[in-house]
């Protein structure tokens, strides 16, 4: 197919509209900002029903609209109860950790580890935090670039480079104000947008969903892989694993959530707003898995190949264009491009924060007044545009047509995370452990981790082919190093002396108090 005759205008008009809108958001919110705590955290006044939208939109983001459809078509529904089970994750976050941030008054998640710990550990879990956004936004530019690639035939550096000069426009200018209006706009362009390509899909049926069912289920995409209990296969149970530490993770030690859970004016408001997330959210997962279940079903009906010469999650923008109404599938290409622009605009923004919380203002607390940190706060989103620019070229040119980008970021994001949400865990969970047990835990943690992924390299499997061929599954990366550092940790506790001398008034689920800590 030629790009032309993917080129529609009243598309072209749609989606030229919704990126016009979020700039102009972005520089409203702009003349609006005078502090680093009104640029970082809205001034803590946000809405709650707002909020919780924009924590969907958040959390959803491009991996939804096209690699949640993308391994459904191309395999099956392995990933989906991994993700409907989010809930428990989700549950906890509301009883210990929305209540605890906004009690605790603090700026930055890892705030709470130096009170913990020490600096130590705010260091580290900051550097943690930048380094899986920075995979993170790589990504997801990268994924929303390929539709992107799709309906235009334009090189895909130039549009790497294109939409992420777009994006840091309005995130870099607006702070988190701009970042949870324009999530909310995103977030229903989104779901409008997924929610007109299921009923094209039943109207070029003739058995509609029934069709759909039926032929899905005879030809196995309802399934969920690997059933079997194996370390070395990938089985749906270490997915379900993986990502229930990962959501765990998300609610508990991740800035972009943080920002959130202290940005809405009050603790009603914040129960409400996660609340309404989280009912958004699950629906939302299912409906993009059937989605892309039911474009398989209607390719196999119409004896389209579209996977020659593309990737998986290329399906939903050439459905877009080739089944859809121009003007209607422009909105469809508005929802791709909103749910990627809804969490880079959100990790731009709490990556700058952390930099400026628990770096700059961290040790160079007299450096200058607030409005002295809003421009630091401005710089450092911007360079980390750039550096989101420059991971999504390198995935560009490095990825290969094998596997998904599901698959990539299950892998990546344990890794560049190791250790976090155990560190918080310990914290949170009990009062024995100290900063020499985490310490050497945590240390221990990440050697294992770097041992692993050394194992897995080619140069590895040459010296210890033994050694290697006895490793879990890849995936279990995302699980076994967590339970490592607990175990530790923990064991730590009862042989090193403890430090009594430490105040633990409300940092722990045992020492809360009702009043704020100071």
């Amino acid at each position: 197919m030629s790009s032309e005759s993917l080129m529609r205008w009243p598309d072209l008009v749609v989606i030229g509209l919704n990126l016009a809108v979020m700039v102009a958001i972005g520089i409203y919110c702009a003349r609006k900002t005078r502090s680093a705590d009104a640029y970082f955290l809205a001034d803590r006044s946000m809405p709650g029903w707002v909020v919780g939208f924009s924590l969907m939109a958040t959390l959803i983001s491009s991996m939804t609209f096209l690699a949640i459809p993308a391994v459904t078509y191309a395999q099956d529904w392995r990933y989906i109860p991994a993700h409907v089970l989010y809930i428990f994750p989700a549950i906890l976050g509301y009883f210990v950790f929305l209540p605890f941030f906004r009690r605790g008054h603090v700026r930055s998640a890892y705030e709470y580890l130096e009170l913990r710990y020490g600096t130590w550990a705010r260091l580290y879990g900051a550097v943690s935090f930048l380094l899986y956004h920075l995979f993170r936004v790589g990504i997801i530019l990268y994924v929303v670039s390929l539709a992107v690639e799709t309906m235009t035939g334009y090189p895909m550096p130039a549009i790497i480079l294109i939409l992420g000069v777009l994006i840091a426009t309005y995130a870099v200018a607006g702070g988190l104000q701009a970042v949870i209006y324009t999530d909310f706009l995103q977030g229903l362009a989104l779901m409008i947008g997924g929610l007109i390509c299921l009923p094209v899909i039943l109207n070029l049926l003739p058995g509609g969903l029934t069709q759909i069912f039926s032929e899905a289920y005879d030809g196995g995409k309802f399934g969920f892989g690997e059933t079997e209990w194996a370390f070395d296969k990938e089985t749906v149970w270490v997915l379900i694993l993986v990502y229930q530490f990962e959501f765990l993770r998300l609610v508990c030690a991740d800035q972009t959530m943080v920002q959130r859970y202290v940005a809405m004016k009050t603790d009603r408001e914040a129960r409400r707003g996660y609340i309404l997330g989280i009912v958004l959210i699950i629906p939302v997962w299912i409906y993009f898995a059937l989605l892309g279940t039911a474009i398989f079903v209607l390719h196999r009906h119409l004896g389209v190949v579209p996977l020659e010469g593309a990737k998986p999650e290329q399906v939903i923008p050439q459905f877009l264009l080739t089944h859809v109404p121009a003007g209607l599938a422009g909105i469809g290409i508005a929802g791709l491009l909103a749910s990627a622009m809804s969490t880079l605009d959100s990790s731009i923004n709490s990556s700058a924060a952390t930099v400026t919380t628990d770096f700059y203002r961290r040790f160079r607390p007299l450096a200058g007044d607030e409005r002295h940190y809003l421009r630091v706060g401005r710089a450092l989103s911007l360079v980390f545009s750039v550096l989101m620019i420059g991971v999504a070229l390198w995935i560009h040119h490095s990825r290969t047509k094998e596997g998904t980008l599901m698959d990539l970021q299950t892998i990546i994001y344990p890794i560049v995370n190791t250790g976090l949400l155990s560190m918080f865990l310990l914290g949170f969970l009990t009062v024995r452990v100290k900063s020499r047990a985490a310490l050497i835990a945590t240390a221990g943690t990440v050697l294992l981790v770097v041992a692993w992924v050394f194992l897995t390299t080619d140069t590895g499997q040459q010296l210890f082919p033994k050694l290697t061929s006895r490793l879990p599954n890849r995936f279990w990366i995302g699980v076994l190093p967590h339970l490592f550092l607990l175990a530790i940790g923990y064991l730590l506790s009862f042989v090193l002396p403890r430090s009594s001398d430490k105040d633990l008034e409300n940092l722990t689920i045992w020492t809360k108090s009702e009043e704020p800590r100071k």
